[in-house]
């Protein structure tokens, strides 16, 4: 049966997302050293294998960290209505699913990205603040079923990482 849903996991599973700029891969580098297995910008089509994968590495002792996995616009075929009917989904099947949305202000979002001379991921040839309001159009559904959102408009990168180092503490290994 290829297509049914794995087993719950024992360990929690993350999806990290948020906003082009906010912090996201930041905040799974914090992840990774908080003892999360890290995995980004996974292809929605094999979030159900990788999780399949997990359990069964779980089941045999193989593994014991818990699975975070960063998601974003960029991400193919992304879709917020779907990925948040498949956390449901999951949650219904007892898996321990959470959603952590990194956020930041328009404003301080197209400054970083003029800081850093880098183009929005969805708005290669507009200005950011095109791609800016187009990407809280599209997130907006995953935003709202959070269950953590972390607004970086005032963070420095080591704000952030002490902010997740305080959020996910109990997950870190030896």
């Amino acid at each position: 049966m290829a297509n049914a849903d794995p087993p719950a996991s024992r360990a929690p599973l993350l999806l990290v997302t948020g906003m082009s700029g906010a912090g996201r891969s930041t905040a799974l580098k914090a992840l990774e050293d908080n003892g999360f297995e890290v995995v980004d910008n996974l292809p929605l089509s094999l979030l159900k294998r990788l999780l399949a994968v997990h359990d069964k590495a779980l089941a045999g002792g193989e593994a014991e960290r818990p699975l975070a996995v960063g998601i974003d616009a960029r991400t193919h075929a992304f879709d917020a209505e779907s990925v948040v009917a498949r956390i449901k989904t999951m949650r219904e099947r007892g898996i321990d699913a959470r959603v952590l949305f990194i956020d930041c202000a328009g404003g301080e979002l197209v400054r970083r990205f003029s800081e850093t001379r880098r183009r929005h991921p969805l708005a290669l040839d507009r200005p950011a603040a095109d791609g800016i309001a187009r990407e809280r159009e599209v997130m907006a559904p995953l935003r709202r079923w959070a269950d953590i959102v972390i607004d970086t408009t005032d963070f420095s990168v080591h704000d952030l990482r002490r902010t997740i180092r305080e959020k996910f503490a109990r997950h870190r290994h030896g």
